[in-house]
């Protein structure tokens, strides 16, 4: 078995689709004044969302967990959620936790394909 690229392109997909979300719906004062004034489009509805994960830090909390769960049972795919929201929680300021369980969550995903190689090339030998 090769090497799988696709979490990882994955979550260089989230990284870039994150700073859009943080510089285009969040840091936009254009934006935040139209949506002082009444506007409701999807774009103030979603940067309204946004805000609310950020103050109530509800991603933080979410990535520690699955960041824990997944370094307890080794699952690769909890590991990559921890790691894409993670990712997504360090970018627009919800930076409490989601540190931890970031790096629990790509450690985890790693160890999980380094497995799978290791047992792949012990059973053919």
């Amino acid at each position: 078995m090769k090497f799988n690229p696709f979490p990882w392109l994955c979550l260089l997909a989230l990284l870039a689709l994150s700073f859009w979300v943080r510089t285009h719906l969040i840091e936009n004062s254009e934006l935040g004044f139209f949506c002082m004034d009444g506007g409701q489009t999807f774009s103030c509805k979603a940067r309204w969302l946004f805000t609310l994960f950020i103050e109530y830090k509800a991603p933080s909390w979410l990535v520690l967990f699955l960041g824990v769960l997944a370094a307890l049972t080794r699952s690769g795919l909890l590991g990559f959620l921890a790691g894409a929201l993670g990712m997504i929680g360090l970018i627009v300021y919800a930076k409490d936790y989601a540190a931890v369980g970031f790096l629990l969550g790509v450690m985890t995903l790693a160890r999980a394909q380094f497995d799978e190689y290791r047992h792949e090339h012990r059973s053919s030998q």
